[in-house]
């Protein structure tokens, strides 16, 4: 543990010198002494986890997960990432996605569980069931990137982690979860490292909330996965009762404007550092055409119409193909898209590079579960057992969080509920609720990406396939995606030098390749 533990000391040094130390990354073989303190280190594994760096924030939440869950598009002239950029195998970008969390998380997790134990140097109830939580959100992620990921033996002081099953993982994370509640229930009000908890400033009361909603978020992706263990955990979450129950529980992690390293300033680095539009992107034809076919108010808080056009007008907002190809692309101009919500990517200004319809009176967070996605997973248990009606009350729950969340008007958001599109049908309902989810995610295209393959929204969307060829608007995606939604990513070269024998263990558990379109164990619909 000392060894572990050793971490601790020089990262809070470093961390008082470099503003958070971006290019630093743990070293479990460096020896130091032992930290009471954790506190800058639960803060630091906070930031990394849940608001990342420009570095893995543009890689793996934009051109990989948001791309692929087709809600954010690069198809127009001058971009960087035209064509199949990210949809074939990116050496540079794949080890963003990989090296960047490990590197920066992992090691960090296991010191302050095991720092804040029974025993530990900086002994804490409270504060370790909650990393335990923080470690559930992180590693699920991971693992549903990549499938098989080392996880038990991952950031702890042995050079070659062995790699574990998604099957594991999930039933490991799913049982900690139901344990790391049953330890916050023991404890109340605050805990001792409240300012330093960018997500709920140290109130267990949410802590429980999110542990049990991250419960019942997994267990129902992998209910029809082969050996799931699912159908009791969901029967656990639902009797604890406690999940996300307002925007006010969102689990998000404000960005930070004034970081002059790039760190967390969400997007606005990587929009406004470069010459447009070569970072920029736009909203996807596929998300935009969702939200007008039921004349979703969202259209006009999730985007700006393309330049020039007027706000609230939705013939005036138009999404891009999503993996364009040479021809298309060339055709297409940045500005007859529609960009994202100002709030989005704003660095506080306003952009006078082109005509901003939405200004941002705030800069939006990094979020990772929304009391609306709470709503939904307790629409599908309902829809599942056969209560419809139940079913409708969460259903309706969630859109009117989700439209609240965006600022959408009252009076919006009640005739939506009028349309028919708000009402469950049975026979329909389960692509109803996914749909809501996937719209729900936007921002967090790590989860949007995972509702896109686990609840078959893609298929639902029709961007399940991208063909090539003839007439079509796509690029070539043979030897990456081959042409289909990516199902997962490769594994990171650094992981495949450093531990060959670690990969091909993961390699064999995914099913005996490493490629994108390999189908997860939960991805069975």
């Amino acid at each position: 543990m000392k060894k572990i533990l050793s971490i601790l000391l020089v990262f809070v040094i470093v961390a008082s010198c470099t503003n958070e130390f971006e290019d630093l990354n743990t070293n479990p073989n460096q020896p130091s002494t032992a930290s009471e303190n954790l506190a800058p280190v639960f803060r630091y594994v906070q930031r990394h986890a849940f608001a990342e760096t420009r570095f893995n924030t543009w890689r793996g939440n934009l051109i990989f997960g948001s791309r692929f869950a087709d809600q954010w598009s690069f198809s127009f002239g001058g971009t960087w990432f035209g064509n199949a950029a990210g949809f074939t195998y990116d050496s540079g970008w794949t080890d963003a996605a990989w090296d960047d969390p490990y590197s920066k998380v992992s090691g960090n997790l296991v010191a302050l569980i095991e720092g804040t134990a029974t025993g530990g140097a900086a002994e804490d109830v409270a504060v370790n069931a909650i990393t335990r939580v923080m470690k559930g959100f992180f590693y699920q992620r991971m693992t549903d990137q990549f499938g098989a990921i080392p996880y038990s033996e991952a950031g702890t002081a042995e050079p070659t982690p062995i790699f574990e099953s998604q099957q594991d993982v999930y039933n490991d994370i799913m049982a900690d979860l139901g344990t790391a509640i049953a330890d916050l229930k023991t404890v109340s009000g605050t805990h001792g490292y409240s300012s330093d908890d960018l997500v709920y400033a140290g109130d267990i009361s949410k802590w429980i909330k999110a542990a049990n909603t991250l419960r019942l978020r997994m267990a129902l992706r992998a209910k029809d996965a082969p050996g799931s263990n699912s159908a009791s955990v969901i029967t656990a979450a639902m009797a604890e009762g406690e999940f996300l129950s307002s925007n006010d529980d969102t689990f998000a992690v404000d960005r930070d404007l004034s970081n002059a390293q790039n760190l967390f300033n969400g997007y606005s680095d990587i929009w406004y550092t470069w010459g447009p539009p070569a970072a920029r992107w736009v909203l996807s034809n596929t998300l935009v055409d969702a939200l007008k076919a039921n004349n979703d108010p969202r259209l006009f808080a999730y985007a700006q119409p393309a330049q020039g056009g007027t706000v609230g007008n939705a013939a005036d907002y138009l999404g891009s193909v999503v993996g364009g190809n040479a021809t298309y692309i060339g055709a297409a101009d940045f500005t007859t898209f529609s960009r994202p919500n100002h709030a989005i990517y704003t660095d506080g200004n306003i952009d006078t590079s082109v005509d901003e319809s939405i200004r941002a009176t705030s800069v939006m967070p990094s979020l990772i579960m929304t009391y609306a996605e709470a709503e939904l997973l307790q629409a599908e248990v309902a829809n599942d057992a056969g209560d419809l009606a139940t079913a409708q009350t969460h259903f309706t729950n969630a859109i009117r969080g989700s439209m609240e969340y965006w600022g959408v008007d009252a009076a919006d958001i009640a005739t939506y509920l009028t349309d028919p599109s708000a009402t469950l049908v049975a026979g329909t309902a389960f692509d109803q609720i996914a749909l809501q989810r996937w719209l729900a995610a936007y921002t967090y295209g790590y989860e949007a990406w995972a509702v896109s393959r686990r609840m078959n929204v893609a298929e639902q969307l029709g961007f399940d396939t991208k063909p090539f060829g003839g007439t079509s608007n796509y690029a070539n995606t043979a030897g990456g995606a081959a042409n289909v939604l990516p199902k997962r990513l490769q594994y990171g070269t650094n992981a495949v030098l450093l531990n060959a024998d670690g990969v091909a263990q993961g390699i064999q558990m995914n099913g005996g390749a490493d490629v994108m379109t390999t189908k997860l164990w939960w991805d069975v619909n």
